[in-house]
């Protein structure tokens, strides 16, 4: 029996740095809807194909499109109202300030009776009040440009965020067809970037050691490839053993099961 385990032993040791891998993309994607609507538009043909540069999902924007209009609409008003309340109020200013100056130039004579200084008060107060009421038109015509420049940005957010757009990318699965209702966190695709692939093993912790010094074979080759991630803490499901990362070329047939050795 001891003979027996001390032979399992060796064997186990002896292949301590012979790992195997299946080579993946390089990034998986899932895209989660971030907007609620009606789906108009799902390209389910393109499903296991590499996408250079095409809308695969649509949904419907038509209300938020004529929204966008007439708000832009809207705003090009305002602007112009803006334009017009900015030169009442330097008018309005003109005004009062002329008012001001003819009260103060007679408020101390003995000239004039009290019954024309308190018209001429009256009339600067009055100018006054025009010149802040207008003020206060121009602030609000401020505000309401600000809010609208904010729902316009919303908008147009919103309708980019309707349309899913994927660029050299493969589209592994789409989760939605026409015709369905999708809302914020809703499944919509899973898409890989598969310009590069990737290679995870899980190291002993003999292999840990003195790991940047040593070399990586695959399939009994030896490269001048370096681990892209190595994880210091064990992991969770691997008791024992550090996940790392290697990155490779782009392979024209992912999943395919390679063997990695390290010496």
């Amino acid at each position: 029996m001891r003979i027996l385990l001390s032979f399992m032993f060796v064997i186990v040791f002896a292949n301590a740095n012979v790992y195997y891998a299946k080579i993946e993309p390089f990034e998986s994607y899932i895209i989660k809807s971030a907007v609620s609507g009606l789906v108009t538009k799902s390209k389910l043909n393109l499903e296991g194909k590499f996408i250079q540069n095409d809308t695969i999902i649509k949904i419907d924007d038509a209300t938020n499109i004529q929204d966008l209009k007439t708000s832009e609409k809207k705003l090009q008003v305002l602007e112009n109202m803006k334009k017009i309340i900015i030169q009442s109020v330097k008018n309005a200013k003109f005004s009062y300030e002329i008012k001001k100056r003819n009260y103060d130039r007679i408020k101390n004579l003995k000239t004039e009776s009290i019954f024309e200084k308190d018209n001429e008060l009256i009339s600067t107060i009055a100018s006054q009040n025009q010149y802040l009421n207008i003020k206060q038109n121009e602030q609000n015509i401020k505000i309401q440009i600000d809010d609208l420049k904010y729902k316009i940005f919303a908008l147009k957010n919103t309708i980019h965020k309707k349309t899913i757009i994927i660029k050299n990318r493969y589209l592994y699965k789409l989760y939605v067809k026409k015709g369905d209702f999708v809302n914020p966190g809703s499944l919509l695709a899973q898409v890989e970037d598969v310009s590069k692939a990737k290679l995870i093993i899980y190291l002993s912790y003999q292999d840990m050691l003195n790991i940047n010094k040593k070399t990586i074979f695959i399939n009994g080759k030896p490269t001048k490839i370096k681990f892209y991630k190595i994880w210091k803490i064990a992991d969770s499901v691997n008791i024992s053993s550090y996940k790392a990362e290697i990155i490779i070329p782009s392979v024209n047939v992912f999943s395919q099961v390679v063997k990695i050795e390290l010496k």
